[in-house]
């Protein structure tokens, strides 16, 4: 019985032993991974600083964010970053223009999720991603089947003429929008072409019902496909309501009659990013430009302008306005796949 017990002992003893071995040689490997990575990320630093510059076209026109990311890229790094904005559809023709003729100006696409799966399935001018420090902190539902680094969210809500709506009738949600006394004073952006009406269209298809948007067929309402004039036409008092409003511009409207309005149910969004393209001029430098829009200090600029982050951990200390935009509850977004599909059953309700 003794030696049963000894050879036992001797048994599981080795066991042990052949265990905290294998632990060691796993964290071992872990380590020398974390440290190859560390040295190879430090050589994309030095080749990007070495490459100087690099060439951004972005989709999101007109917006602070572009310079103050931009700016505070450069003084991280020293690389100078060139922009050129356009619509989103323009970017696309140019990119398209330039890479048949040989021709690789742009390392970089800041652009919505949808566009890039056209980049990518259509016209494969695209790259895959790197994997970089800071792409392991996205949160899961940001994280893409195509590739694209998700970076912010534009978030859509209402605005109301605070001089014709009085506080106890400023709608609450989307679904107030369909009571009888909103008819004809109701100024939208046109759900049946590509914008933020049929990306408000699209959601709360989606999540609300077509229910919701059959009554609000019959609200009378007036479509545009001017954003910003429509703004000052609400400020202006003509019309009450309008739908759906950036609410990134909220705050430059501060001063005016009008109260931006976070819906209950949520807020319809559109998720941009950054994209590779193929053939970069400037790859290293463009890895760094992807990598900082999701490290915090980019993040946190984008939360300070009201835009929903995709890591966790920046909006502390914002002011509640601003925090309240930035951490809005999320509707939902729209879907490339389904878009013709969803354009003709906006042709079919908004007539």
């Amino acid at each position: 019985m003794t030696n049963t017990r000894t050879t036992a002992v001797r048994s599981w003893s080795r066991r042990l032993f052949l265990a905290a071995a294998g632990s060691a040689a796993i964290m071992s490997g872990a380590s020398f991974s974390a440290i190859a990575q560390e040295d190879d990320w430090e050589k994309v630093i030095e080749a990007g600083k070495k490459e100087g510059s690099l060439v951004l076209y972005t989709a999101y026109v007109g917006q602070p964010s572009t310079k103050a990311i931009a700016d505070a890229f450069t003084a991280e790094y020293g690389i100078s970053v060139e922009v050129l904005e356009a619509r989103a559809s323009e970017i696309r023709e140019r990119v398209r223009v330039e890479q048949a003729a040989g021709r690789y100006a742009v390392d970089v696409m800041f652009t919505s999720e949808g566009q890039t799966r056209l980049y990518d399935l259509e016209d494969k001018s695209i790259d895959p991603l790197p994997v970089t420090p800071n792409s392991g902190k996205v949160r899961d539902q940001f994280k893409l089947e195509v590739p694209m680094a998700s970076v912010m969210t534009i978030p859509y809500g209402m605005l109301v003429n605070t001089r014709l709506v009085p506080e106890n009738e400023i709608p609450k949600k989307w679904t107030d929008l369909t009571d009888p006394k909103w008819k004809g004073k109701i100024l939208a952006d046109d759900p049946r072409a590509i914008g933020g009406g049929y990306s408000w269209w699209f959601s709360t298809y989606d999540k609300i019902g077509e229910d919701f948007h059959k009554k609000m067929g019959e609200q009378q309402l007036t479509f545009t496909r001017d954003q910003r004039e429509s703004q000052r036409r609400v400020a202006r008092g003509e019309y009450a309501i309008y739908i759906p409003l950036i609410l990134t511009d909220a705050p430059g409207l501060e001063g005016l009659p009008v109260q931006a309005v976070i819906p209950e149910e949520g807020v319809p969004y559109v998720l941009y990013g950054n994209v590779l393209l193929k053939n970069a001029p400037h790859p290293n430098a463009a890895k760094l430009y992807i990598d900082f829009l999701q490290s915090p200090a980019a993040q946190k600029i984008y939360a300070e302008l009201g835009h929903g982050p995709v890591v966790d951990g920046v909006t502390e200390g914002l002011p509640d306005n601003i925090r309240a935009l930035s951490e809005a509850k999320l509707l939902g977004t729209s879907d490339s796949r389904r878009q013709n599909e969803m354009l003709e059953k906006a042709k079919a309700i908004y007539k």
